[in-house]
């Protein structure tokens, strides 16, 4: 089972709406434009939640392929979109995660 984000912007705080679940995932690929993300790996698909890892990872504007377990993973940006001067534009994330 796969789980993807298709180029959203990233949110100033993480967003139940923009977590990915997949459950037993290896794989974790992210493209990030623009600004530097965070992101949480998650552990426990089942009805009781999700506990996610204490610790962020950083990652800036490229492209990865990251070998993971986990069971869904979330994103946010590393910088508020109200502290990005224009002409400058907020974090752009694609990910799956399988």
């Amino acid at each position: 089972m796969s789980a993807n984000l298709n180029n959203v912007t990233a949110p100033d705080a993480y967003s139940e709406q923009l977590v990915l679940r997949a459950p037993e995932a290896t794989s974790l690929f992210l493209s990030v434009s623009n600004q530097a993300i965070y992101y949480q790996l998650g552990h426990g698909p089942g009805g009781g939640g999700v506990a996610w890892d204490e610790e962020e990872q950083f990652r800036l504007p490229g492209y990865y392929s990251l070998d993971v377990t986990c069971d869904a993973v979330r994103v946010r940006a590393a910088v508020p979109a109200a502290e990005i001067p224009p002409p400058l534009e907020p974090a752009q994330v694609t990910a799956t995660l399988e």
